[in-house]
């Protein structure tokens, strides 16, 4: 009786931990990058020149997409790379000029405005922390564009 009584208690234990339904955890992912504004553009005639812009950094979900719209004034022609990454519910996203000298041919004379689209899926509604950082050849250290907390489940 003894062992019956543990086998059916066994058998109750692991019936409920199978039952269980597994919640999946979801985990934020970048999917793309829209470049915009400058970007692409080498052709002194047909870029966008705006002396008055500022540092725009906007978020906004659109169906199951978490939008971070990043805007930047900065030297035309530049050559722009742009990246996000996930560290502990934060997340950063580094917009690199590459210019390898550039104090040379990488620019041109005027200023440009240059847009990014950094599109994730798989968020909670939840807060995450951000920043946005510029990584610029002729600065000793990367510039910070906007760094804080974003309640995604207030952008809905």
């Amino acid at each position: 009786m003894k062992n019956f009584v543990i086998l059916s208690l066994s058998m109750l234990f692991l019936s409920v931990i199978f039952s269980c339904e597994k919640t999946e955890e979801k985990r934020l992912t970048l999917v793309k990058t829209e470049s915009g504004g400058c970007n692409g553009q080498f052709n002194e005639n047909e870029i966008m020149i705006l002396t008055d812009q500022e540092d725009v950094v906007e978020f906004s979900v659109r169906n199951d997409t978490l939008d971070i719209y990043v805007g930047i004034p900065y030297i035309c022609c530049a050559p722009f790379t742009s990246d996000a990454s996930i560290s502990n519910e934060s997340i950063i996203i580094n917009v690199t000029d590459t210019c390898s000298n550039p104090y040379e041919s990488c620019y041109c004379r005027c200023m440009c405005y240059y847009t990014w689209n950094f599109l994730f899926v798989d968020f909670e509604e939840k807060e995450y922390s951000y920043k946005i950082i510029l990584n610029d050849p002729r600065e000793t250290n990367p510039v910070i564009i906007e760094e804080g907390t974003v309640d995604i489940g207030e952008l809905n």
